[in-house]
C-alpha cells in the first residue's frame, strides 16, 4: 500500500487538484450525454415516428468581397435549430451592379426574409408572393434606381423548393453530376431563346454586349419569381449550392464537379469552393457568396 506521507504538500495538492478535474470533467460528459439524449428524443417527436429515411441540412457559407469597393452581396440561413418543424431556407442576394445602393438593398431583401420566416413549404406561390412584395417595397424606395438578385432555397423532410428572381446560382450536385436548377433572368437569355427559335446560331448571343443585363430583378415592377411548381425529391449526399454569380464566374460548374466530392462536409466543402474562385484570381472578380448545403443521414 502506498505511503502518502512520503508525499510534498504540493504534490498532494496537485493530486487534489487533478482528482476535482476528473470528477467535474466526468460529470460534464454525463450532463452532456443525457441532454443530448433529451434532445434526440425531443425532435424525434417533432419530425415524427418516421424517421429511418429522414435527412438533414449540415450547411456552411462563405461571403466575400472581391475587387468591388463595396460587398453588394448578402446571404440569409433561417435558424437551424427549427429545422425539423419549418425547414431550412438558405437565400442569397446580390445588389446591381452599375446602380447605387445595391449593398443596402440586398441586406434589406434577406433581412425581410428573415422577418417573414417561418414560412409555408407547401405553398410555393405564397411565398413567391412575399417576394414580390418585397421587391414592391424596393420599387416603391428607388423606382428602378437600385435591385437585386435573389436565390432562396426550402428544405423541408428530404424535399426543395427553390425561388430565383435574377441572375444568381441555385446548383445542384449529385452523384457526380452537376445541374444548374434556376435559369437566369438575363439578356443572353433572351437572346438564346429568340436565335434558336430563328434556327440561328446561339454563340452570337454571349458576344453581345449586353449579355450580362438583367431583365428582372428584386425591385422591378412586376416582378417574375420563378419557383417550383412541385418540390424536388433530395438524397444522401446531395450537395445544394445557393450562391452570386461571383462564384460561378470563377468556377465553372464542370470545375465544381471535379473539386467537390459528398465525402466532406459542408464546411470543407464551403472552403474548396471559396478556395476556388480566389485560385482563380480574375482581375475583376465580383463580390463572391455561397451557402453550401450537404445532406447527410440523420442521427434519429
Amino acid at each position: 500500500m502506498p505511503d502518502f506521507t512520503l508525499l510534498s504538500d504540493q504534490i498532494i495538492l496537485l493530486i487534489q487538484i487533478a482528482a476535482g478535474l476528473f470528477v467535474a470533467a466526468f460529470l460534464s460528459f454525463i450532463y452532456v450525454a443525457l441532454t443530448s439524449v433529451m434532445s434526440l428524443i425531443h425532435l424525434k417527436k417533432i419530425a415524427g415516428t418516421d424517421t429511418d429515411n429522414l435527412l438533414v441540412c449540415d450547411v456552411a457559407y462563405f461571403h466575400c468581397r472581391g475587387k468591388r469597393e463595396n460587398q453588394e452581396d448578402s446571404v440569409y440561413i433561417s435558424p437551424l435549430e427549427d429545422s425539423f418543424s419549418n425547414g431550412v431556407i438558405a437565400a442569397c442576394s446580390d445588389g446591381m451592379g452599375g446602380l447605387l445602393y445595391g449593398e443596402v438593398v440586398s441586406r434589406y431583401v434577406v433581412e425581410r426574409l428573415g422577418e417573414a420566416y417561418p414560412m409555408k413549404f407547401d405553398d410555393p406561390e405564397g411565398v413567391s408572393e412575399e417576394i414580390r412584395k418585397i421587391s414592391s417595397e424596393v420599387y416603391e424606395q428607388y423606382h428602378l434606381g437600385a435591385g437585386a438578385t435573389l436565390v432562396m432555397t426550402h428544405i423541408m423532410k428530404n424535399m426543395m423548393n427553390f425561388y430565383s428572381v435574377g441572375d444568381s446560382n441555385i446548383i445542384l450536385l449529385r452523384k457526380g453530376r452537376v445541374t444548374l436548377l434556376n435559369h437566369k433572368q438575363n439578356y443572353v437569355s433572351l437572346l438564346i431563346r429568340k436565335l434558336a427559335e430563328g434556327g440561328m446560331d446561339t454563340s452570337e448571343a454571349y458576344r453581345n454586349s449586353r449579355a450580362k443585363a438583367l431583365i428582372d430583378f428584386v425591385g422591378n415592377t412586376e416582378t417574375n419569381v420563378i419557383h417550383t411548381s412541385k418540390p424536388i425529391q433530395l438524397y444522401e449526399d446531395d450537395i445544394i449550392i445557393v450562391s452570386s454569380d461571383g462564384v460561378t464566374d470563377a468556377v465553372s460548374l464542370n470545375k465544381m464537379k471535379s473539386i467537390l466530392s459528398p465525402e466532406f462536409s459542408a464546411q470543407h466543402l464551403a472552403r474548396l469552393l471559396k478556395s476556388g474562385v480566389k485560385n482563380k484570381k480574375l482581375p475583376k472578380q465580383d463580390n463572391f457568396s455561397a451557402v453550401v448545403i450537404k445532406m447527410d443521414r440523420s442521427i434519429i
